[in-house]
This record gives structure tokens, sequence and C-alpha cells, in this order.
């Protein structure tokens, strides 16, 4: 690699793989996503942006954190459900199906007779 092209690598910076972003309105607050987005900031690698947001629409079951692009949506988040999130979700790719916002993510199952 020629010294130009080196330069131009070291100034590049990587594009994050994810995006997580915490619900910072008013009833999420209320139930405690300031504590969530400080678990995620504390735990996630340079691979994951996390970001504080507006009201996601989702206030009935809130904290609500929504992880991009996967385009996955979590419900009533705890700090304590964050570890589980990060080992599960962004490090090996399946999402945490008991976080599951119901309405984004409607499970249907199939009873027999």
């Amino acid at each position: 690699m020629d010294r130009k092209s080196s330069e131009l690598a070291e100034n590049q910076t990587e594009e994050p793989e994810r995006q997580v972003l915490v619900c910072q309105h008013r009833t999420c607050q209320k139930n405690g996503s300031q504590a969530v987005l400080n678990a995620f900031q504390a735990a996630v690698s340079d691979r994951v942006e996390v970001v504080e947001c507006g009201c996601q629409g989702q206030c009935s079951l809130s904290p609500t954190v929504r992880v991009l692009p996967d385009e996955i949506w979590y419900c009533r988040v705890q700090p304590s459900d964050i570890p589980e999130i990060v080992e599960q979700h962004l490090q090996q790719d399946r999402p945490v199906e008991r976080l599951l916002h119901p309405r984004i993510h409607p499970r249907i199952s199939f009873f027999e007779p």
C-alpha cells in the first residue's frame, strides 16, 4: 500500500454496523429509559452506535429500544436486559424474543385441536 492509500485508510472512519435508538421522551424517561441508555453506552462496542431519540410512538410499552438496520423493536426494556440484548442480538444476530414489541413483531401460534 502506498503512502497516500495508507493515509486515506487511516482517515476514514468506519460506519457502525448498527444503531440502537433509546427513547428519551417523557413516558420512557418516567419508566427508566435514561438508565437503559446508560447501560447500552457502557456495554456496546465501537461497531454499535447508541443514540438517544425522541418519541417513537410506543409509549404504552416503554421504555422502547429500536435496533437499526434490523428494524427490531424492544419494549419494556430494563437495564438488567442490556447484557442479553448485547450478547444475543448485537453479537450473535438473534433478537431477544421475550422483549420483542408485540404490535410490531406479532407472534402467530397455531393451536392443535
